[in-house]
């Protein structure tokens, strides 16, 4: 495996057989207001492993230091038609109380960017992998973890993203609700000495503690990364690379958004959801990867790692993937990544289906996504009995309830 700093692009004939990172379409004293990012992160932690606790027992495996795993799981990275900065699947919460009343522990895998933290602490793994085709992803991940990392509150976490001023005096009270945040985010100004110096921090973290080499291409989409967030804040949009007239979520409707009965549900909704991605990070138990999923490197690799460890796959965020994948050849290899993969007798996929004219029977109104839970062993028992040849099938059979 090369260097992460040496990892180049796929040729772009590849791109439809690889990753989709999201539902898309086919092609004391009150203190003196501070600098966002004053607070100094914790130290590094130099291997991956759970603590003692209820969720994560004290038997829980090292599973190495967070640089090695980075490197040594990941594969060559590709190209896709979007610039996945946010999620675009406005359902993403439909399937939050199921989540929330799953067993506790095993292993979360997702893909794409923010969405994943709303998953893992709804499901409160030991450990989350984060698989994507696009390294552009992976740092974002890292730039991520820095921020989680170096926020005290849910306040300061949105002004270090955003570039904002933060004072913590000023600031919501933690149980503050998620709009009250926002609200409180919106009347603060960029600052551009902000926004160089979460750039300059991220940079730092991810080439000292973190273990990850950048090179120039990795450095200048760091900048491009910070600068979008900076410029666009809670207005910033899911975009095509081609120009779309859809109205993709903004961030900010994305963190306010709500499950079908009416309860905000995001990782920013709380400070229990935050605080716990914070101490995954801290602990290094969230680890991004550049993977394919029916590639012969990241996903075969992980399934070894799990497999030695004794660790199950308990949730597998696949979005809508499989829509990519569809192609005999490359399904077939995803398949077998699957069945690779050890999993708990319960794991289950979460999908997203995008309508394109077909609605989903668990389609709500108002959405264009909708967003199911199905059994993984399931879906492999139906796959080596008949594979399928459209997403319709996958992502209607066998839905839970």
């Amino acid at each position: 495996m090369p260097p992460m700093n040496a990892i180049r692009p796929l040729a772009p004939a590849l791109a439809l057989l690889l990753l989709a990172p999201a539902c898309q379409d086919p092609p004391a004293p009150a203190p003196a207001p501070a600098s966002a990012s004053t607070p100094a992160a914790p130290p590094p932690t130099a291997s991956v492993a759970a603590p003692a606790s209820a969720s994560t027992p004290a038997s829980a495996p090292t599973l190495g230091s967070f640089g090695e795993l980075v490197r040594t799981l990941s594969e060559p990275g590709g190209e896709f038609f979007s610039d996945n900065l946010i999620s675009n699947e406005t359902s993403y919460l439909q399937v939050a109380g199921a989540l929330s009343a799953r067993p506790e522990g095993g292993v979360y895998i997702g893909v794409g960017p923010e969405q994943n933290f709303t998953y893992i602490a709804l499901t409160r793994p030991r450990y989350a992998f984060i698989v994507d085709i696009r390294r552009d992803n992976l740092l974002q991940q890292l730039w991520y973890k820095a921020l989680f990392e170096g926020a005290e509150s849910r306040a300061h976490f949105l002004a270090l993203m955003l570039g904002r001023p933060h004072d913590a005096a000023k600031a919501p009270p933690e149980g503050a609700s998620i709009d009250e945040i926002l609200s409180y985010t919106k009347k603060n100004s960029p600052d551009e000495k902000l926004y160089t110096e979460t750039l300059t921090r991220v940079t730092a973290r991810i080439e000292g503690p973190y273990g990850v080499a950048l090179d120039g291409k990795d450095k200048q989409a760091l900048v491009e990364l910070t600068r979008a967030f900076f410029d666009k804040g809670l207005d910033l949009r899911f975009e095509l690379k081609e120009s779309s007239s859809r109205r993709y979520p903004s961030l900010g409707e994305l963190f306010a958004a709500t499950d079908p009965q009416g309860k905000k549900g995001g990782f920013l909704a709380s400070d229990e959801a935050f605080r716990l991605i914070k101490r995954m990070h801290g602990e290094g138990r969230i680890v991004p990867l550049v993977g394919n999923f029916a590639g012969d490197g990241a996903l075969p690799a992980l399934a070894a790692l799990l497999r030695k460890n004794g660790l199950s796959v308990s949730t597998f965020y696949v979005s809508n993937v499989e829509q990519y994948l569809l192609d005999p050849p490359v399904w077939s290899k995803w398949l077998r990544n699957v069945k690779a993969l050890p999993a708990a007798s319960d794991a289950v996929f979460v999908r997203c289906y995008l309508d394109q004219g077909k609605k989903h029977p668990r389609q709500m109104d108002g959405h264009r996504t909708a967003t199911v839970l199905q059994r993984m062993g399931d879906f492999v028992e139906r796959e080596e009995k008949s594979p399928s040849r459209s997403f319709w099938k996958i992502s209607t059979e066998g839905v839970l309830e």
